[in-house]
């Protein structure tokens, strides 16, 4: 039983630590490279220098999923994050993630 416990536990710790991992601090230099909206259309770097994205070259076929309200705290693996299409594959747009507060690339809806 304690074993089990403890388990548990581990797993509870895990997902809270995957989750808080997630979130990205905002970077507030004057050197962004990519300038996005977040869902309240407010701009924020989310293309910070040392980071080297492909070249955008035109937005993916598709819409991003509507933003969630609530976050799960449950990740199966870290998100990628992006600036543009452009930085995702060709199935995958870049949205904004209101949990990880940050764009970041999620299969596409079609209309």
């Amino acid at each position: 039983m304690k074993v089990q416990i403890l388990a548990a536990m581990v797993v509870v710790a895990t997902v809270v630590a995957m989750t808080e991992a997630s979130r990205v601090p905002p970077y507030l230099g004057r050197d962004c490279k990519h300038w996005c909206k977040d869902n309240n259309q407010a701009l924020y770097c989310c293309g910070p220098p040392g980071i080297t994205y492909p070249p955008f070259i035109r937005n993916h076929p598709g819409k991003c999923p509507s933003v969630r309200s609530t976050c799960t705290g449950v990740r199966s693996y870290r998100p990628k994050l992006c600036p543009h299409d452009g930085a995702c594959d060709f199935r995958s747009k870049c949205c904004y993630d209101a949990c990880v507060e940050h764009h970041v690339c999620k299969a596409v809806e079609f209309y």
